[in-house]
């Protein structure tokens, strides 16, 4: 196993929330911004447990991704969604230059910090899917994304998903699911940044429905992955 020596945490959909100056793109789609198009629920709850629990930092998005998805490339079609689309080019550069730009400068000096003190950095990015999508069903309930040609990243999620199926022998807990680790993203853009034996970047999803359900639940599936993920970063 990969020892990881430093942990970076980010949360690009942290939040729903609409700026005054934007309101009006959104008057009347409350529901919209409320499900998964609009934020990932649950994924900040778990980001803030998991950054007590190590005492690691936490980057978090402030704006809903229908204004700006943190996330994706300045060359993704979903960067802007069609609502912020509807603004003027140079309105949508400074929703870049207020939101995109600092956030992950952010993410990306923590990083760059840890590694010039010749540390291992692990970037755990925090994510909630929804259970259904266009109408089909997803069995995962965990999925743990990662660049497959990168071998740090591939022993990483292996250890990280025993432990979760240890720790949480009742959920289907898959690898480069319900999405691709490949995919656009930050963990993307930066593995070409940063060597492949000392940084690695991973995304954690959750299913939606534990967040959405039954409080006393959604907390203990909480603790206990924070507990797995203790145990892969300081096996005994």
């Amino acid at each position: 196993m990969t020892r990881i020596q430093a942990l970076v945490l980010a949360c690009e959909h942290a939040s729903k929330r609409v700026p005054r100056r934007y309101a009006r793109l959104f008057r009347g789609r409350e529901a919209l911004l409320d499900s998964h198009r609009g934020w990932d629920p649950g994924a900040l709850e778990l980001a803030r447990h998991v950054a007590r629990a190590f005492d690691a930092p936490l980057f978090r998005g402030v704006v809903t991704r229908l204004l700006v998805d943190l996330n994706r490339s300045l060359q993704s079609p979903t960067l802007f969604s069609k609502h912020a689309l509807r603004l003027e080019e140079k309105e949508r550069l400074a929703l870049l230059a207020r939101y995109w730009e600092p956030y992950r400068h952010a993410v990306r000096h923590s990083i760059e910090s840890e590694l010039a003190r010749g540390r291992r950095v692990l970037h755990f990015s925090l994510h909630s899917f929804t259970p259904r999508l266009r109408g089909d069903a997803r069995p995962t309930d965990v999925g743990l994304l990662f660049d497959p040609r990168r071998p740090a990243e591939q022993r990483f999620c292996r250890a990280l998903r025993a432990a979760l199926q240890q720790e949480l022998p009742e959920l289907q807990i898959d690898m480069n699911e319900p999405y691709s680790g490949v995919s656009d993203g930050l963990t993307t853009t930066l593995r070409a940044e940063f060597p492949r034996g000392r940084y690695l970047g991973i995304e954690f999803e959750v299913n939606q429905r534990f967040a959405r359900g039954e409080r006393a639940r959604w907390r203990e599936l909480q603790r206990r992955i924070a507990t797995a993920l203790g145990r892969v970063l300081a096996p005994s």
